[in-house]
């Protein structure tokens, strides 16, 4: 029976480590990693992938802000049509205001305006920035992404020293 020696564990990523195995469980897979096929371990943070993230993250609010000015433009003129054909309607032969026409060409403005104004929404969440645990072993390297913001992500610290003390004592071993 092997015995437990340290585990780290977030929303995306948990793994457990024995004295001869690397148990690692993503939301998409179960991996098990024989600790004599492990070369090193240590992490990464994905900053290019955040820059890049971020970066389009940038341009959509600024997307977002144009949509926002354009609404608020097309509301301005929309309600100066309404205002101006109310006050100003055509005179029909019974001495009554026609302002229908004028109406209906500014509540078109505030139609195109309520789009631009609703179309801001589509920003989304800020992009956090993601750290990767890799396990460097002579066939490759394999990375496995979590949120480095997550509450205990601050013990993969611990947890990597753990297994790098336990990777030295079992190649002396053997």
């Amino acid at each position: 029976m092997e015995n437990i020696l340290s585990e780290f564990s977030t929303k995306e990523l948990k793994i457990k480590l024995t004295n001869e195995k690397l148990f690692i469980n993503t939301t998409t897979s179960n991996e098990t990693i024989a600790l004599r096929s492990i070369n090193g371990i240590g992490t990464v943070d994905l900053v290019d992938e955040y820059n890049q993230e971020l970066t389009k993250w940038k341009e959509q609010g600024l997307k977002s802000k144009d949509s926002k000015t354009y609404a608020y433009i097309l509301f301005v003129i929309g309600g100066m049509i309404v205002i101006s054909s109310i006050l100003n309607g055509d005179r029909d032969s019974s001495g009554g205001s026609d302002s229908s026409g004028g109406s209906v060409l500014g509540f078109v403005f505030f139609a195109v305006g309520y789009y631009f104004y609703r179309k801001k929404g589509s920003v989304g969440k800020k992009p956090n920035l993601l750290s990767s645990l890799r396990i460097m072993m002579s066939g490759g390297n394999r990375d496995f992404k979590f949120d480095k913001t997550s509450s205990n992500s601050s013990d993969i610290a611990d947890f990597v020293a753990k297994v790098e003390s336990t990777l030295t004592a079992f190649h002396k071993n053997n």
